[in-house]
């Protein structure tokens, strides 16, 4: 006889809720002598934020189940789904394609007693200097621009971004010239900025270098005097999806795309924080004046996708988006944001990210280094090393492995197929054959 397993529940939550406010990301594989057999369903707890870690080589299927977890939250039902919101941080380019029903898959989702179908609550949102040539090439790819306030890096940011050290001369030049332009209480842009530097004194070599890379971020078109508020990309119940993928300049031990990442991280842990602040001063006069508590928040607990994340959180080095991400995985949980990570090398991951992972779903992991990593935060739970869990495993795409801290279980899974179109597939060189 079969039954729910629900990962990321905890025992009173169980008893109080049952499965309401959860979503089927997959089913249990069951043993039975030499037959392996799918059984149980495994529905992920959506009631709560969870950390979760996707663990797997390259083409095992994490990106895909990314997306089967993003549109299992866009189809709970109103009375919760109008309190969450997802957005993916899409550093490849490959989820715009979410609008559009998995037909190359309809057989497989046949089997799970599913149909294809396309979400119309998936927003995408690209750059503004990439907006209009994306929306000619196809005006079904994007849906909104996006831009950052320059206002909101600091010195250190345009150090970093641009290479230099804020203590060399020219990190010393842009550090005046941030400091003054917010001393005078007033939005800036690019042309405030580079006046400002020629005001300055410094050498003109170092001055024009400093210029020179001012420009350049311009012509990036991401940072703009007032940018897009935070609030509308994170639509509740709604996929929403930041399509940051043409942006992988890197200069020197930075990117712009971590950048990107860190400064949404903070400002999303600033919104959800004084949010919370406000809920659960709601719930105290709710309880002291015996009165309903209001079903719908007014900032919705947020979901926060990103893909090949040991490029922004490696274990021996930082990046511009490893401060602010860090707090999100320690802390970010009590305010209300939840995190699905994704990576091929958690062996480059810092300790301290894994450990912190409250859901762990390892798909085909084969390196040596990322297996110990993998091992050090399991073991607690295994009877055996955690290559033989993997080696047991159906030679599937998105068979996998799920830890649950919660539960101290480990259950081996077959992730669900996506009703959406996947758009992260290899390409071939030539089409498959008709039958």
């Amino acid at each position: 006889m079969s039954y729910n397993v629900i990962i990321g529940r905890n025992e009173r939550d169980l008893k109080i809720y049952g499965d309401l406010a959860t979503t089927q990301i997959g089913k249990q594989y069951i043993q039975m002598g030499n037959l392996t057999s799918l059984g149980n369903q495994i529905l992920l707890d959506a009631l709560r934020p969870h950390v979760i870690l996707i663990a797997g080589k390259r083409g095992s299927g994490k990106s895909y189940t990314m997306g089967v977890i993003a549109e299992g939250l866009a189809s709970l039902p109103t009375e919760v789904s109008q309190n969450i919101t997802s957005l993916i941080i899409d550093t490849m380019g490959i989820y715009w394609t979410m609008k559009n029903p998995n037909y190359k898959e309809a057989n497989i989702l046949k089997e799970w007693g599913e149909e294809p179908k396309g979400f119309s609550n998936v927003k995408v949102f690209v750059p503004k200097g990439s907006f209009d040539a994306i929306k000619d090439q196809n005006p079904n790819m994007v849906d909104a621009a996006f831009s950052l306030t320059i206002t909101d890096l600091s010195a250190n940011d345009w150090s970093d971004m641009f290479g230099f050290s804020i203590n060399d001369e020219y990190g010393v030049l842009i550090n005046k010239v941030i400091e003054e332009l917010k001393e005078s209480g007033q939005r800036y842009d690019f042309k405030d900025i580079i006046e400002e530097t020629d005001r300055q004194i410094a050498s003109d070599t170092i001055k024009e270098a400093c210029k020179q890379r001012f420009e350049t971020a311009k012509g990036w078109g991401i940072f703009e005097k007032i940018g897009t508020p935070i609030e509308s990309i994170l639509t509740p119940g709604y996929i929403n999806i930041l399509d940051i993928s043409l942006y992988a300049h890197s200069l020197g031990e930075f990117n712009l795309r971590a950048l990107v990442i860190g400064l949404l991280s903070q400002k999303i842990l600033e919104l959800r924080t004084f949010e919370r602040r406000s809920e659960e001063l709601q719930e105290i006069n709710s309880t002291i004046m015996l009165r309903e508590e209001s079903s719908k928040k007014q900032i919705p607990i947020v979901w926060l996708f990103i893909d090949e994340v040991h490029e922004f959180l490696p274990a021996n080095s930082r990046t511009a988006a490893t401060p602010a991400l860090s707090r999100l995985i320690k802390g970010g949980r009590q305010p209300g944001i939840g995190l699905v990570i994704a990576t091929q090398q958690p062996g480059k991951l810092d300790t301290d990210i894994i450990t912190q992972s409250d859901l762990i779903i390892s798909q085909h992991v084969t390196a040596k280094l990322d297996i110990d990593a993998l091992n050090t935060v399991m073991q607690i739970y295994m009877s055996s090393d955690i290559k033989k869990y993997l080696m047991d495993l159906p030679k599937l795409p998105g068979a996998c492995i799920i830890l649950d801290d919660n539960s101290e279980r480990i259950y081996p899974v077959q992730i669900k197929p996506r009703f959406t179109w996947h758009g992260g597939e290899t390409p071939r060189s030539i089409p498959p054959p008709k039958k």
